[in-house]
């Protein structure tokens, strides 16, 4: 067995967040730098976030070392979820919970929804997401190939986000929305 990496990630305010490989969200790819250069320009105190997907646990860690009241993470993978509990942990953060599962184990509403996942996964949770978000929650949405960026947009349009900002990178896009545009 080999000694998993632990990426050092460094925040606003000159925190640094700890990652271990393992799952989804090492912080190298350019769907979670994007990802993590939206939340750090959010304003998240108070706010409860929703983390679509969380592989590590990144963007949910990242969301409570940046001022959420809390966050909920889900992801279907049971390793991914280890991966995540773990690297609470190493971060010391106690508000960023885990769930084993899919989006039916999670109620409520959320101020912010993070979702880092492929695009087929984005439309299909389209209602659920719409669902969840207050009245003008903000959905961050990623890991979105260039040639299906359209599609995932017209989607979220069609439910009333507005579109805030677009991101185009290599072979991905992040799209940044705010519910009852």
């Amino acid at each position: 067995m080999y000694e998993r990496k632990i990426y050092e990630i460094p925040l606003k305010g000159g925190k640094t967040m700890r990652i271990r490989q393992g799952a989804f969200g090492s912080g190298e790819h350019e769907t979670t730098l994007a990802c993590l250069k939206h939340l750090q320009k959010m304003d998240l105190a108070g706010k409860k976030v929703l983390d679509v997907g969380c592989g590590t646990g990144i963007l949910g860690i990242a969301a409570c070392m940046l001022g959420a009241e809390m966050c909920i993470g889900f992801d279907p993978s049971f390793a991914a979820c280890e991966t995540a509990l773990f690297c609470n942990e190493l971060n010391g953060v106690t508000n960023n919970y885990v769930i084993c599962g899919y989006n039916d184990a999670v109620r409520g509403r959320f101020d912010v929804v993070a979702a880092n996942i492929y695009q087929d996964i984005l439309i299909a949770l389209c209602p659920y997401i719409t669902d969840i978000l207050t009245d003008e929650g903000i959905a961050l949405l990623s890991g979105i190939p260039l040639e299906y960026n359209y599609d995932v947009r017209v989607c979220y349009e069609r439910q009333r986000f507005k579109v805030l900002d677009l991101n185009l990178h290599d072979e991905y896009s992040t799209i940044l929305l705010k519910k009852g545009g």
